[in-house]
């Protein structure tokens, strides 16, 4: 496997691709999009950091498992893990139908999810990126000075 700090890199790149997606589709037709990577962009961060501990993961609901790790790291972490857990409460949801249950409406999310879903979800990744991503680049680029001043 890779080092640590070499899979939270690909997953911060990774995270701000999908980050940079959600806002472009700000104010769009396609809310669920939105969500959906605002939603990306977040978790990817998280396993930026929980890579950064040597957690490697292919869960997606991560807050508690972050909190446990960076609860002294950061003195907002309600607030931080609020919005996580606001954006994996949507799950799949936001890309695929819900069809299994014919005693309920068929869930379609392009045509289900509103503005101020992706308006919300939105404001929850920011917040998120706001708090991760500083502290992931000092983080990032602490381990590429000490990678290189190794003999």
């Amino acid at each position: 496997m890779h080092e640590p700090q070499e899979i939270a890199r690909a997953f911060l790149i990774e995270s701000d691709v999908d980050y940079r997606v959600a806002q472009l589709l700000r104010g769009t037709e396609f809310h669920s999009r939105t969500i959906a990577f605002a939603q990306q962009a977040v978790e990817k961060m998280v396993k930026a950091c929980l890579a950064l501990r040597g957690v490697v993961t292919l869960e997606h609901n991560l807050s508690s498992l972050f909190r446990a790790l960076y609860q002294a790291e950061f003195p907002d972490m309600d607030d931080i893990v609020k919005h996580i857990d606001a954006l994996e409460r949507h799950g799949a949801r936001p890309r695929f139908p819900l069809f299994q249950r014919r005693d309920l409406p068929m869930w379609v999310p392009s045509r289900d999810y509103r503005e101020e879903d992706a308006a919300r979800a939105l404001r929850s990744g920011e917040y998120v990126v706001q708090r991760l991503k500083p502290y992931l680049d000092v983080s990032l680029a602490a381990a590429s000075e000490e990678g290189r001043s190794r003999p």
